[in-house]
């Protein structure tokens, strides 16, 4: 008997299968709603779903980590979901070799609060777990279904190819070196084998397997056609040169060492599939190429973030919303207040908010009139002030953001150092790693404290920026926490600045790239 599945959750969708797959299973499942559920890492991109589908009543988008205990609850339950495909994966094997700590918080642990999730909610009929030749990492699956009768069946699959893909992998990386014609790098002989499944044919065995497959059972999904790297450096040179009406040229090699986990030949048989699913790939090497250059030469449109600013409408907050308007990065203004809204009304806020960084730009400065940092001297209710504002709101937001697996910026300052043996004035300025050294005011000494705290996160493998800034200033003369404005008035001049508006846009360009 044929599964029907009525309400889908998506994880990962807006990466490089998870998107094909959604544009693919939007027309083939027409009764269907869907929702996407999705924290944009990596090459995760809400715009490699198809406009039609964006706009379609049947969709929506949910920008979370699946970790998200909250947020997925919600989406479960709001939506009657009674079907899951599971894509959300960190799956480059150079990433999870070098980032050992953020592979298993993507791939093992946030995986597991899934479970526990789909566990409690207790509706799920199917649950598709997408997986890999390479890592047959699916102990939990197995545990999960034993001990829980969790209605899970894995697919794996292998060398996916197709519009989307993320350039690390070969054959986007290949395709811009073609469009160069520049010198194609090759890891050891270049005779390794691997067959090359386009993504089309990959979705619509995945959704062969949610309506066909027998619940913990295990379907291979790939193709006999193998072809070594040299040589698919050739077909990609000469499909750009076609496509960009040059004369084909041969393609030129460098050769490097090959990986130690390299391996020479990946190759599965899918005979199950076909006999059980009724599914064998359709989209020959050549036209799956062809498709796949011409979507890489089409300029696109991008969309890798949402942000939650909190602090938003103080001075840095507001030019830095003026930056995301003109850069067309949607956000929102948190409306808690941390150290004044319970902690826990502060999280249940932000596991809702639908984003995938906060920016924090939370501080005390100033108050009843004085608009300095000397409104912080004095008593015990300006030590709370200074303390509530300038730490323990950024702390607080750094551990929920780790908690919820949102991106954290905590705009912080470089007031805390001075000038010593090694950093004389005219002579070299403080690094990222140095630690405070200026204690001089209750602000520094707060501060000093709460950099020490984001460094120590950084340190920790956290997905987490401390950006320091001084005293930033715009032509605003009429802003009042403008640095020009201030000195108008100061008898004695500050010596350190820092222009705010080559800061802001540099503050929304490193959060952008540092999942990546």
């Amino acid at each position: 008997m044929t599964y029907e599945p009525r309400n889908v959750v998506i994880t990962g969708g807006c990466g490089f299968i998870g998107s094909n797959f959604v544009n693919h299973i939007h027309d083939a499942w027409p009764n269907c709603n869907f929702v996407n559920v999705d924290k944009l890492i990596l090459n995760s991109d809400t715009q490699h779903v198809d406009e039609k589908v964006r706009n379609s009543s049947r969709y929506k988008l949910a920008l979370a980590d699946i970790k998200n205990r909250k947020a997925m609850m919600a989406v479960f339950k709001d939506n009657d979901i009674d079907t899951v495909i599971h894509f959300a994966a960190d799956c480059t094997s150079t990433r999870c070799y070098n980032e050992t700590i953020e592979a298993i918080e993507n791939n093992v642990i946030a995986f597991i609060e899934l479970l526990e999730v789909v566990k409690e909610y207790g509706k799920i009929r199917r649950f598709v777990h997408i997986s890999t030749d390479e890592i047959a990492g699916e102990a939990y699956v197995r545990a999960f279904t034993a001990q829980h009768k969790l209605p899970i069946i894995i697919a794996r699959m292998n060398n996916i190819y197709g519009p989307n893909q993320w350039d690390v992998k070969v054959v986007p990386r290949f395709i811009e070196i073609a469009k160069v014609r520049g010198e194609y790098t090759i890891q050891g002989s270049g005779k390794q084998l691997r067959s090359w499944l386009y993504v089309d044919d990959a979705s619509i065995g995945i959704q062969r397997v949610c309506e066909r497959g027998k619940i913990g059972e295990i379907y291979n999904l790939g193709t006999y056609f193998e072809k070594n790297v040299a040589d698919l450096a050739h077909v990609i040179q000469a499909e750009v040169d076609r496509q960009l009406g040059r004369e084909v040229s041969a393609p030129r090699f460098v050769s490097i060492p090959d990986r130690p986990y390299n391996d020479m030949r990946y190759l599965i048989d899918i005979s199950k599939a076909e006999k059980d699913l009724g599914w064998t790939p359709q989209i020959s090497f050549e036209e799956g190429m062809r498709r796949t250059v011409a979507s890489a030469l089409k300029p696109k449109d991008s969309v890798k973030m949402h942000v939650a600013l909190y602090g938003g409408n103080g001075y840095v907050g507001q030019a830095l919303q003026k930056v995301l308007a003109n850069r067309k990065v949607p956000y929102v203004l948190a409306k808690s207040k941390v150290g004044i809204d319970s902690d826990d009304e502060v999280e249940d806020e932000l596991a809702t908010l639908n984003v995938t960084h906060v920016v924090c730009v939370t501080g005390r400065t100033h108050g009843n009139g004085i608009n300095t940092i000397e409104y912080l001297e004095g008593g015990p209710d300006r030590v709370f002030e200074n303390v509530r504002d300038n730490m323990y709101s950024a702390t607080v937001l750094a551990h929920l953001c780790r908690k919820l697996g949102i991106h954290f910026t905590y705009v912080g300052t470089g007031y805390i150092f001075a000038y010593d043996a090694k950093h004389p004035i005219g002579g070299p300025g403080f690094a990222e790693k140095d630690t405070p050294t200026f204690f001089g005011s209750s602000y520094s000494v707060v501060k000093g404290f709460t950099d020490r705290q984001m460094s120590h996160f950084n340190e920790k493998g956290w997905e987490n920026i401390n950006a320091r800034i001084t005293l930033p200033l715009t032509y605003e003369l009429d802003q009042p926490r403008n640095l020009l404005s201030k000195i108008i008035n100061y008898k004695l001049v500050k010596n350190s600045e820092k222009r705010q508006f080559l800061f802001v846009p540099a503050e929304v360009y490193i959060s952008s790239i540092q999942r990546n």
